[in-house]
């Protein structure tokens, strides 16, 4: 299979999202796709890319085509996505008459620009939804102008995307209820590198808990941290933000109002082999996660999560749809009352007072995430498009 893959943004802005998107892209070239990566183009790609494990594999053919994004080595007065949408299409338009057989896309504006410009004998579009941006909106508070707008947009892509994958199931079983959805929703959930299952247990800190992964309010950080103050025995290490930032501010003040001292350590946002390192040192590790938005309740798939559990880690998690379509209570992970910080302190408690439990989750939890590699993920992408054709 010959197939695009379309990202607008920035690549060197630091974001989850492109961790997913080259693991993804090592994944389908590694399952036989030849891979044409339409990335916007701007000074310092090429280091760029090999930084994101993206350079010299084969079967996966960069294609840089203009942008107006800010970014390290490229630092326009504004930003506008119009610029990439036009040249994307001129590059697919020319790969097209080459053999180019699908388009892959996971932003919703993006795709809604494309879709009426293929035209009806040019490649296919496989949107891959990570959320319903109209919902989102809506529980920010956004005007109602916007909202329907969103809503519109959406509406065009799912009814008009020649295949749909959704990042979690909740997602996949809400994009499949809408009418103007035509066919079967794909699952396609994030993954995990090999490297996270080679995280041995001999350096374990039986009280030590991890959390690796955004500061923003939505995350849950702030549950975990009051959490904290309500078990005297555990200590947290938490990998992520910037120092300085209005988060990392946030936490802080938190930090000092609990009086969590020194069984609390803010480290700044670090690479794959720091998350390794934690990850291999803590007993525990918690997805606190958030009710609060469907974002995060039933429609995320969090990459850390996959890497706790690949890392031999007992996870503990909020009992939402989210965590349902992967973990099960005390089979795999403890599931806790969704933002109750005494919920979630009476979890940790219980594991790091039963050790035994607490091994037994990490084991099975290590199983589990087997079946949640990019390799599996590259496949089902792969399969729906196959199906879809």
């Amino acid at each position: 299979m010959r197939l695009a893959v379309c990202y607008p943004e920035h690549l060197a802005q630091p974001a989850a999202r492109r961790i997913q998107v080259a693991a993804t892209l090592r994944a389908l070239a590694g399952r036989g796709a030849r891979i044409h990566f339409v990335v916007g183009r701007f000074a310092g790609l090429q280091a760029c890319l090999t930084e994101l494990g993206l350079a010299g594999v084969g079967g996966l053919i960069p294609e840089p085509v203009a942008m107006l994004q800010k970014g390290p080595g490229s630092r326009p007065p504004f930003s506008w996505h119009g610029v990439y949408h036009r040249a994307c299409l001129v590059r697919l338009r020319r790969l097209a008459g080459s053999g180019l057989s699908w388009i892959l896309v996971r932003h919703l504006k993006l795709a809604d620009y494309l879709l009426p410009r293929l035209g009806a004998s040019g490649p296919r579009l496989c949107f891959e939804a990570h959320e319903l941006f109209s919902q989102t909106a809506a529980e920010e508070g956004a005007a109602p102008a916007k909202v329907a707008k969103l809503a519109a947009m959406e509406s065009r892509v799912f009814g008009g995307a020649h295949c749909l994958a959704a990042i979690s199931r909740p997602l996949a079983e809400e994009l499949a209820r809408r009418p103007e959805v035509r066919g079967p929703v794909a699952l396609a959930p994030s993954g995990v590198e090999e490297s996270f299952f080679a995280v041995g247990d001999q350096a374990r800190q039986p009280d030590l808990v991890a959390y690796a992964g955004g500061l923003g309010p939505w995350k849950g950080v702030d549950l975990l941290l009051r959490a904290l103050a309500l078990v005297p025995e555990a200590r947290l290490e938490v990998l992520g933000g910037q120092p300085g930032s209005s988060d990392w501010r946030r936490l802080t003040a938190l930090a000092a109002e609990l009086n969590l001292g020194a069984r609390l350590v803010l480290r700044p946002k670090a690479d794959q082999a720091a998350v390794r390192e934690l990850l291999g040192r803590a007993r525990l590790a918690v997805w606190p996660g958030s009710g609060g938005q469907r974002i995060a309740a039933e429609f995320t798939s969090p990459l850390k999560l996959f890497e706790y559990l690949a890392a031999g880690c007992a996870v503990l998690a909020p009992d939402l749809p989210a965590a349902r379509a992967v973990l099960t209570h005390q089979r795999d992970a403890w599931l806790f009352r969704a933002d109750d910080p005494q919920a979630l302190a009476q979890g940790l408690e219980r594991l790091l007072r039963d050790p035994v439990l607490a091994q037994g989750l990490a084991r099975a939890g290590r199983d589990l995430a087997r079946g949640y590699t990019w390799e599996a993920r590259a496949g089902a992408l792969l399969a729906a498009m196959e199906a879809a054709a």
